[in-house]
């Protein structure tokens, strides 16, 4: 093949990457570059990158937001972390928790600019709630959620253990893998993954599975009337177990998720953490399916 041909073929396929390209695909790469350059200390092309992607679409989560800021703070250029802050929180939807633990606002704690913006969370948190098209159902998700959530930490709750115990434990549970201390983790992963009697633990799942059950249900309910939720993603996640099989949840949800990433309302990586699932599942690989769910709770 000649070098007129080769140069007209890459330019067919450049120009059908293009024309196919969403919103969400060029939002995810400038992201992908900003987290590259800020790995690598390049916080100035980092700002650039995370500043091009805000301005496509607003993400829900407000990370991207806090990472501008955090990048900002290593030139002590205050002004802008102040404004990336505030829109992590106004347009990012940023939890007081998460931005008070957000490890990059770390040495910043006592400043007056950071003070004031948790004098003023509560405002700019309302600003968030102000820009939802339809309150009473992102509402409705809300409780959704808590209803999956709560059925999950039933044993937290009878064993009085905090999300900061478990986090502690988790990271004493790594500490001693790290160290081989094969007696210490024993312990870790029994405070972790505590074995209830048979009986308790066979009402625990059934009433797991019915909570599922209605969930998922009003979840399809609602993505008739109203469309995709976000939000609901966890619901989704929870159906993982036969994820892709021939049953009235995949065969509602899959064509139409894939239509909307189609459509570019959708991220394409919208499938990645089921597809890691399947594929977690085959090589036994079971600690990390909770890293996923924990990243995409709390990355808010």
């Amino acid at each position: 093949m000649n070098i007129i041909k080769k140069t007209f073929l890459l330019f067919l396929i450049t120009s059908s990457i293009c024309i196919g390209q969403t919103k969400y695909d060029k939002y995810e790469e400038l992201i992908s570059e900003a987290n590259h350059y800020r790995g690598i200390e390049d916080f100035g092309q980092a700002i650039v990158k995370y500043h091009e992607a805000l301005q496509i679409l607003t993400p829900n989560s407000s990370t991207p937001f806090f990472n501008l800021a955090e990048c900002a703070l290593h030139f002590e250029n205050t002004t802008l972390a102040n404004e990336w802050i505030r829109k992590g929180i106004s347009q990012g939807g940023a939890q007081i928790e998460y931005l008070k633990k957000y490890k990059g606002f770390e040495n910043i704690q006592e400043k007056e600019f950071f003070k004031a913006i948790i004098s003023d969370y509560n405002s700019l948190r309302k600003q968030y709630f102000f820009s939802i098209e339809d309150i009473d159902i992102y509402l409705e998700i809300e409780e959704l959620i808590n209803r999956d959530q709560f059925v999950r930490k039933i044993d937290d709750y009878i064993g009085e253990r905090t999300e900061e115990d478990i986090e502690k434990t988790m990271s004493d549970l790594q500490e001693a893998k790290n160290n081989n201390d094969t007696v210490a983790a024993k312990k870790f992963q029994k405070l972790l993954f505590p074995k209830p009697n048979k009986k308790y633990r066979e009402l625990k799942n059934e009433l797991m599975k019915k909570v599922d059950s209605l969930n998922v249900e009003r979840l399809i309910q609602i993505t008739k009337e109203h469309g995709w939720q976000g939000r609901a993603w966890l619901i989704l996640w929870h159906q993982r177990g036969n994820y892709g099989e021939d049953n009235y949840v995949w065969n509602y949800f899959q064509p139409l998720i894939n239509k909307e990433i189609e459509e570019g309302k959708i991220s394409r990586s919208f499938w990645s953490p089921f597809e890691q699932f399947k594929e977690m599942m085959k090589n036994g690989n079971y600690g990390t399916i909770q890293i996923i769910e924990k990243k995409e709770r709390s990355n808010k």
